[in-house]
């Protein structure tokens, strides 16, 4: 097998390696004295690429006024918690940004970019992220890839907050039985309806990686939970021969494309596999690559 860059493989063992959430409880006491008044005094984590980080955001991080954070608003201020990073690379690169269901809720993310004088560039809501179920693609959470190019705008500042217009608001979810029912094509037993809701705290990950590589960056993070197996229904002795059979073929086309130095493909069949529910996928992709 060839060896691929030492990026790529970096980049999946940080995405594998986060698949469960904190047990430690929230701190919900936003309250507290706020660490800064202005943007530019908060404290600053490099961001550079690969990244990973699983962030608490509760009241031990610093907070700071919504205000400050969003000064066209005009709703009344409230302290919300902040994680600020500078971008280190001058390069594009893609951001992945997770926040997690738990409880019947999750993090309010809003993705902040600023430039070196910290005017705002965009923004990003997890109002409009993409929702994503407990089973077969790890962890139920809500996320989005954003491509950031340093030298396109000036991108020097990323902040990681609470956005205050979707606080309270639900999010509609799906359960493993419906979902399972769709990619069957069948009508599952009626349930009620399924939410969460947008807290001005909660768990996110955050991930960079190089731009080029953002279908592996999907795939791997989309695929990337424990126990993936037992989540799975129980087939038939036919239904399971025939799963073998089409897993064999999706098995032979990833070599096929990892034979030809080209991990994108490999990557989307792989993607392709697993939304036929051959969840293994992602694991042979990782073994694979670090052959």
């Amino acid at each position: 097998m060839k060896r691929f860059p030492l990026t790529t493989l970096l980049m999946t063992l940080l995405l594998t390696a986060c698949s469960e959430l904190p047990d430690q409880p929230l701190n919900t006491d936003l309250n507290q004295t706020s660490c800064c008044s202005t943007l530019s005094a908060l404290p600053v984590t490099a961001l550079s690429v690969p990244f990973h980080q699983q962030v608490v955001m509760d009241a031990d991080l610093p907070t700071l006024s919504s205000t400050v954070l969003y000064p066209s608003e005009t709703a009344p201020s409230q302290p919300l918690p902040v994680m600020s990073y500078h971008i280190t690379s001058d390069a594009p690169f893609s951001l992945l940004v997770r926040s997690y269901v738990n409880n019947s809720a999750l993090f309010a993310a809003n993705v902040l970019i600023y430039d070196q004088s910290w005017q705002l560039i965009s923004d990003y809501s997890a109002k409009d992220f993409t929702y994503h179920t407990t089973g077969m693609r790890g962890l139920e959470r809500v996320e989005q890839v954003i491509t950031i190019n340093p030298q396109l705008k000036g991108a020097k500042y990323v902040i990681i907050t609470a956005d205050p217009a979707i606080l309270d608001k639900e999010l509609p979810r799906k359960s493993q039985e419906k979902v399972y029912a769709e990619s069957q094509h069948v009508i599952g037993n009626k349930q009620l309806p399924l939410t969460a809701t947008f807290q001005p705290v909660g768990v996110v990950d955050i991930t960079t990686s190089t731009s080029h590589s953002n279908e592996v960056l999907t795939l791997l993070t989309e695929l990337g939970a424990k126990n993936r197996e037992d989540a799975q229904p129980t087939l038939t002795h036919a239904a399971a021969a025939q799963a073998k059979d089409q897993w064999a073929l999706y098995r032979e086309k990833i070599d096929s494309a990892l034979e030809n130095q080209d991990v994108k493909q490999a990557a989307h069949i792989a993607n392709l596999a697993a939304q036929q529910g051959f969840t293994q996928a992602k694991d042979y992709l990782v073994e694979q690559l670090a052959k």
